[in-house]
């Protein structure tokens, strides 16, 4: 009779498949991060052309674009409140206002959870696709603004979009201090009441708002602060005449894209984490990426609606 032996995997033979393994994994996992992260940056281009498309029915109906802070004192909601009804978001928009009548001059849902702001009540909480980008560290609502009396605005949804209120260059006025500093040489700033006709530069060579959704490397004061990426429901603080704005929804533009130094509340500088840039949404409705490496002086230029410069490619 004969015996049969089975023969199985060596050690070594099980090694040798696993570091095979291995480096397949190693091979590919790149190549996989790199599909998802393009996906993810296709998905915040496809966020901010749904924004644009949002500011131009807001613009059929209205006029004007929406403003970026009005003269109103408080922690107002600003331009992103405005465009909700374009942004299939009318239910939302119709629940504030059901809290509080005219919720957008009425309530201040970042500083009071109670009547007749409800800051903790889900209409703010949830977060608004739209407004966030999919690459962002943060996630969609405000883990940075983080606060042990306010504690309800650290669910409230994010806002990964800044207006864009023009170059500090041209047209800057001064409030009672440096951070209260604003320009009106862009497209939404405070009072601001900017129609397409007033963009004397061209749309395509304006950027209506632009990517502001990544604070990696900046210090806890300047996550925490008001220049930090605060959350939608908060778009700006009307101080006084003469006394000057904070900008949360808007800002103007001082420094290149990506930059990580000191910076004073209205000029937070715009910055993500796609690699080499940020996205940025163009006055006629279209979306494109621009690199960290442009000059700062083109940056300024589309920044301003009616600066008369030679922008040339970009």
């Amino acid at each position: 009779m004969r015996l049969h032996s089975k023969r199985g995997f060596t050690l070594i033979e099980l090694l040798v498949v696993i570091a095979i393994i291995a480096i397949l994994i190693a091979l590919l996992l790149p190549a996989v991060q790199q599909a998802r992260e393009a996906a993810r940056r296709t998905q915040c281009k496809n966020n901010l052309k749904q924004l644009g498309l949002a500011m131009h029915n807001y613009h059929d109906v209205n006029l004007v674009f929406p403003p970026g802070g009005l003269r109103v004192s408080g922690y107002r909601v600003g331009w992103p409140g405005r465009i909700l009804p374009y942004l299939e978001q009318a239910n939302r928009y119709q629940a504030m206002n059901s809290l509080s009548a005219d919720a957008l001059v009425t309530s201040m849902p970042w500083r009071f959870e109670t009547a007749p702001h409800f800051g903790s009540d889900s209409v703010y909480t949830d977060p608004i696709p739209s407004f966030s980008c999919p690459s962002s560290p943060l996630g969609n609502r405000s883990p940075d603004i983080t606060n042990t009396t306010l504690p309800w605005i650290v669910s409230h949804g994010a806002l990964h979009y800044r207006g864009n209120g023009g170059s500090v260059d041209v047209d800057l006025v001064a409030g009672s201090s440096a951070t209260r500093d604003y320009s009106t040489s862009g497209v939404i700033y405070p009072t601001s009441k900017v129609r397409i006709a007033h963009i004397i530069d061209g749309t395509t060579n304006t950027m209506l708002t632009t990517e502001c959704s990544d604070s990696q490397g900046w210090t806890d004061a300047q996550k925490r602060g008001w220049g930090g990426i605060q959350p939608w429901t908060w778009g700006y603080y009307y101080y006084g005449d003469g006394v000057g704005f904070l900008q949360l929804d808007n800002k103007y533009v001082q420094f290149p894209i990506n930059y990580d130094g000191s910076f004073l509340t209205n000029a937070t500088p715009f910055r993500s984490t796609h690699t080499g840039g940020a996205q940025t949404l163009l006055c006629d409705g279209s979306a494109r990426f621009l690199s960290e490496n442009m000059d700062l002086n083109v940056f300024k230029s589309i920044a301003t609606r009616s600066g008369g410069e030679v922008v040339g490619e970009y």
